[in-house]
């Protein structure tokens, strides 16, 4: 948070001593991992400075309500065609003026998002790369240029080395709370293991392999089972890859998990399996709860 406050208060024009400053972060949904740092910082900001806002330019999702619970304003505006949709591109014009907007955070979206805010509402803009993919199919790493910025941050140094910017790049990790005391695992010895993962159900997840995986840990180890916490389009295809692998009673998929640290407390391992990850901050939450983690040497991972 010390960190956000030093960016935010050099990049914002009013002075420390006004009123609060309105941050606003864009992403693409409400169902992407990248809303994790908004959540982060609207839990965390001073409120008195601070006003977190959170505009999704395509559709909403389960991250809504927990944003809105942490204080964060939300709202999606609808901008989806990028500079050849000039509705959408007046829309979040016309939201920038009506919330007095101070600074913009972005996660998601092209250029024309910052083209706007500087251009046109004279507004610096922080643009976050959090992947190092283009897409939620592709596992190719990909190289990003940006421009019109005012200051670019990395996730991680795999994300930093495919990043082309103008402004100077800072790699800033994402963070976790960690509690005082980690719960042992001791009781567990004596129970099946369970082994469990938590992201979104995409292609570039790998879930597919971990799925595969069981039915080889299973001829070994008859009792071990598997939870999947989270929601996507992938889910019919994993689905149907668990009946055909004959798993319906080992694996078990859990739906969007609005607290998952108490869904990690029935865990003995996390997995992370994916095919591309700018840094991977479940499992970073996984290592927080005292779990052994088991990923693909990939991207921040």
């Amino acid at each position: 948070m010390d960190v956000a406050h030093l960016l935010y208060s050099k990049a914002t024009t009013r002075h420390l001593s006004q009123m609060k400053r309105n941050i606003l972060h864009t992403l693409r949904t409400a169902s992407s991992e990248g809303a994790a740092m908004p959540l982060a910082l609207a839990r965390g900001l001073d409120r008195g400075r601070y006003q977190v806002h959170v505009w999704f330019l395509d559709e909403g999702g389960p991250l809504v309500e927990i944003l809105e619970a942490a204080g964060a304003k939300v709202r999606v505006v609808k901008w989806i065609g990028g500079r050849n949709d000039l509705a959408g591109a007046w829309r979040f014009w016309a939201a920038l003026k009506h919330h007095q907007i101070d600074l913009v955070h972005q996660h998601g979206g092209g250029r024309s998002i910052r083209w706007i805010a500087r251009r046109f509402a004279y507004l610096k803009v922080i643009f976050h790369r959090g992947s190092c993919t283009s897409d939620d199919d592709g596992a190719q790493p990909v190289v990003a240029r940006v421009f019109d910025a005012d200051c670019v941050i990395a996730c991680s140094h795999a994300v930093a080395r495919l990043t082309v910017a103008e402004p100077p790049l800072r790699v800033i990790y994402p963070g976790v709370s960690v509690q005082n005391s980690v719960s042992t695992r001791e009781h567990r010895r004596s129970s099946p293991l369970v082994i469990g993962t938590a992201c979104r159900l995409v292609p570039i997840k790998g879930l597919v392999h971990l799925v595969r995986a069981m039915a080889l840990l299973r001829k070994q180890m008859s009792e071990i089972s598997l939870e999947i916490a989270g929601a996507g389009p992938e889910r019919h295809a994993l689905e149907a890859e668990v009946r055909l692998l004959d798993l319906t009673d080992g694996v078990t998929f859990l739906g969007w998990q609005d607290d998952l640290v108490s869904t990690m407390a029935r865990w003995d391992v996390y997995s992370q399996p994916s095919l591309g990850e700018g840094f991977g901050i479940a499992a970073l939450e996984a290592m927080a709860s005292g779990l052994p983690v088991v990923a693909s040497a990939v991207g921040g991972l």
